[in-house]
């Protein structure tokens, strides 16, 4: 399984995205296909919430209607989805995360993808997008970490097999860790592996399950191929890059490509 086409543009309004997919839409013969619409984090909130004491059928409803208690808008205005939350050191767990966001954010980006000529099928979040590329991809057994890279910080997502665990932000991105200084980098590293370390830390205390063995990189820019190897030596754990086609203008900008393929291969049969 391997990404054929990857494209990425900025743009400043929707009328210009439009244009741009429908430029890619024609070229690459994709009319009518279906899409797999993956959110990056700013377009939804993922919330860890205690499960109401419902039936199990009324659940999605309950838990939508207590959203209201985390939101800063009405939830009227709000569409979301549920998953539960893994089970425990101590047991079952009493929790689910509830992936939410504005329903007019999700409308205006269907229209989107439908005004350049295809089909939106299914939304996806991020989360699980790379526990899918965990899953179906680096193909292990073992619990891993993956690592995505953004300007101004980075990702970190604990999966292990089909299962999502826990995600933190660690706030050093591709602009400080670019650099080729060996000083600085030893300054970032430290930084770095002590966030990756707290998080796989509170994972064995939380969830007991088998440890954190390897931490994957996604970075197709070339601009941090120092610091998976400069983690290895600080903490001892495997690291790697995920194989990835090269970018063709790496940037300082965040490469939504991972987030995209693992909403895809999400959806692929096996």
């Amino acid at each position: 399984m391997s990404l054929k086409h990857s494209r990425q543009s900025d743009f400043k309004t929707l009328d210009q995205a439009t244009e741009l997919l429908k430029g890619w839409v024609a070229e690459l013969g994709l009319q009518g296909a279906r899409v797999v619409l993956t959110l990056e984090q700013g377009d939804f909130e993922l919330i860890q919430m205690d499960k109401p004491d419902v039936p199990e059928t009324e659940l999605q409803a309950a838990t939508h209607w207590k959203l209201q208690e985390y939101l800063e808008y009405p939830v009227t205005e709000a569409i979301s989805d549920i998953f539960e939350v893994p089970q425990g050191r101590h047991g079952h767990s009493n929790q689910l995360f509830a992936a939410v966001a504005r329903r007019q954010r999700l409308l205006t980006l269907t229209k989107l993808v439908r005004d350049a000529g295809l089909q939106p099928a299914v939304i996806d979040i991020a989360q699980l997008a790379m526990r899918n590329l965990a899953e179906r991809r680096i193909e292990s057994g073992d619990t891993l970490g993956l690592v995505h890279c953004h300007a101004h910080d980075s990702r970190l997502y604990i999966c292990r097999g089909d299962t999502f665990y826990i995600t933190r932000v660690i706030n050093l991105g591709l602009e400080r860790l670019n650099t080729e200084d060996e000083m600085t980098q030893l300054q970032l590293v430290d930084q770095f592996a002590l966030e990756v370390q707290r998080t796989m830390d509170y994972y064995d205390s939380h969830f007991g399950q088998s440890p954190v063995r390897q931490l994957h990189f996604l970075d197709r820019s070339g601009q941090i191929d120092w610091l998976p190897t400069a983690v290895t030596n600080l903490l001892g754990i495997q690291t790697a890059l995920v194989d990835m086609p090269a970018q063709v203008q790496p940037t300082a900008q965040i490469d939504l490509a991972p987030l995209a393929w693992g909403g895809l291969i999400g959806r692929l049969a096996p």
